[in-house]
């Protein structure tokens, strides 16, 4: 590893130590450096990042993982892959992983992210959602099967959602992202989430197509779905929520 390579990263870094975007900024001028490398030292950085996401250093694997996710390709998911199964890792970072690894196309550990989503939305893990929103694009009949049930569960007869209020508020903050992963399908697959989860509970059907139906009404929703999605969806929404 070219200490040259660590070096000028943790430049990086140390001046955007005070940032108070979330990395964001960091994240961006990791990835103008790397442009400006050679292929070798490419390579090398990207290794540097996998070992910084790999030892979990605190404050940085966060942004070396989404340099990763935003330069990388499916074989970069290979590489996080086993990370996952040795060592004893935070839910937050198993949780990052796994939703990076559904970001980058991994096909190879599609099981493994499918399992992980299944078993976190099973304990009503709302951070799985994010995963989720992914695994409806790489497979759309699974993930909503799985998103159904989640639903039916947590707004349906002793949910636990029914009785927390701020439960019900981060439900209805994660709709936009599941609605964008639904709708990298088709319009019909966010019906069918709902239809799938009023068959199972027929009031926390109507409960999630409600949220829906709020988020469309607001303004956000055009501009962050594009309007014929809103108009596409308008109608149905309205006579699923009752």
């Amino acid at each position: 590893m070219s200490t040259t390579i660590a070096a000028a990263l943790e430049q990086l870094l140390e001046h955007h130590r005070s940032d108070l975007d979330g990395g964001d900024r960091l994240v961006r001028a990791v990835i103008r450096h790397s442009r400006g490398l050679m292929p070798g030292e490419r390579e090398e950085l990207q290794r540097h990042l996998l070992m910084l996401v790999d030892l979990e250093r605190e404050g940085v694997w966060p942004v070396a993982l989404e340099v990763l996710v935003r330069t990388g390709t499916p074989a970069t998911g290979r590489s996080l892959a086993p990370m996952l199964i040795f060592g004893e890792r935070s839910a937050e970072w198993s949780d990052a992983v796994v939703l990076a690894m559904l970001r980058l196309g991994c096909a190879n550990a599609l099981g493994m992210c499918r399992d992980y989503v299944r078993e976190e939305l099973r304990m009503q893990h709302l951070g799985a959602l994010p995963m989720l929103s992914w695994l409806y694009r790489t497979d759309v009949a699974f993930a909503v099967e799985l998103g159904a049930r989640f639903y039916a569960d947590t707004l349906g007869s002793g949910g636990a959602a029914l009785a927390s209020a701020e439960m019900r508020d981060e439900l209805a903050r994660h709709i936009p992202g599941q609605l964008d992963g639904l709708l990298a399908n088709s319009t019909a697959s966010a019906l069918d989430l709902i239809d799938q989860t009023a068959a199972l509970d027929a009031g926390a059907g109507r409960m999630l197509a409600a949220m829906i139906r709020r988020y469309l009404s607001s303004s956000d929703s055009r501009s962050e779905l594009g309007p014929r999605a809103v108009e596409a969806l308008g109608e149905a929404i309205r006579l699923r929520a009752g």
